[in-house]
């Protein structure tokens, strides 16, 4: 366990290097994109916001409530973006289909550490993470929730759930590129923009199917509306709003949908270790 420690520790501080050499090396280019992810984030809240701006109580939140979820929303996006945007570790369909994950798989360190530390890019991918919590805390104050130490611990707890249901459905479906490389090559695309475009949109007066939907097999609820209403709750009412059933939903679907996606990728490594890729591309992660 503490040899494991040390290599991940290891791997992240060679890939922070990295992402720092870049801005070093190529500023302006930086700071362009830099700017680009800012406008795209304020882009992706700019119509929930309008909305609730202009009918009282849209979907059962306020209009405070409303941009609370908003920073929540935007932080998972920049915890995704610090963590797992480099080298296309996010959008693993990519390595998969493209027959490059024998570039990780004969790195001396874990498949697994590999995978979790080289999208790392606390540099370049920290503008969304940074706005996101400027704008829940902006949203918590004008909402009236209490920001102490409990309310910052549950909000990481929260945030880290949300995360993992994220890449654990990005994973999973990109399982298909093992068995379907060329088909599947850009699957996990299209799962990420699932996530980015409707998780901000708020699911409380949305009844019956629809709403389960949402909250399982295509669980973009878990990771802005769900999460919000608990934090907004425990914020207003205290530890006592949380200690209710509902509120374990969260973090036993995050688990629950991770050891599915580890198993499934499992399953597709033992696969493309037997018949490899038919369509190797050499040119890297572009």
């Amino acid at each position: 366990m503490a040899d494991n420690f040390k290599t991940l520790t290891r791997l992240y501080r060679q890939y922070a290097k990295m992402d720092l050499l870049w801005f070093l090396r190529d500023t302006r280019y930086f700071f362009i994109q830099l700017i680009s992810d800012v406008v795209s984030g304020g882009c992706t809240i700019a119509g929930i916001c309008l909305l609730s701006a202009n009918f009282k109580n849209f979907s059962g939140m306020t209009q405070n409530e409303i941009l609370f979820m908003m920073g929540y929303a935007l932080f998972i996006d920049g915890i995704f973006m610090v963590f797992f945007i480099g080298n296309n570790t996010g959008m693993v369909s990519r390595i998969i289909g493209r027959g490059q994950l024998d570039h990780i798989m004969i790195q001396p360190v874990p498949l697994w550490a590999e995978l979790l530390a080289q999208g790392f890019a606390p540099v370049s991918g920290s503008p969304i993470m940074i706005l996101g919590i400027g704008l829940t805390a902006y949203g918590a104050v004008r909402a009236g929730i209490l920001i102490n130490a409990f309310a910052i611990l549950l909000f990481l707890f929260y945030s880290t759930c949300s995360i993992i249901i994220v890449m654990s459905f990005i994973y999973l479906i990109s399982c298909s590129a093992f068995y379907a490389p060329a088909a599947a090559e850009e699957i996990a695309v299209v799962g990420k923009d699932l996530f980015s475009t409707l998780k901000t949109y708020p699911l409380g007066n949305m009844k019956g199917f629809q709403k389960h939907i949402f909250l399982s097999v295509i669980p973009v609820g878990l990771c802005a509306w769900f999460p919000s209403t608990l934090l907004i709750k425990a914020g207003k009412y205290g530890l006592g709003a949380v200690l209710i059933p509902e509120a374990f939903y969260l973090p036993a679907a995050a688990a629950i949908l991770s050891v599915i996606a580890i198993i499934a990728f499992k399953k597709g490594i033992k696969h493309y270790e037997t018949f490899g890729s038919p369509r190797y591309s050499g040119f890297g992660h572009r």
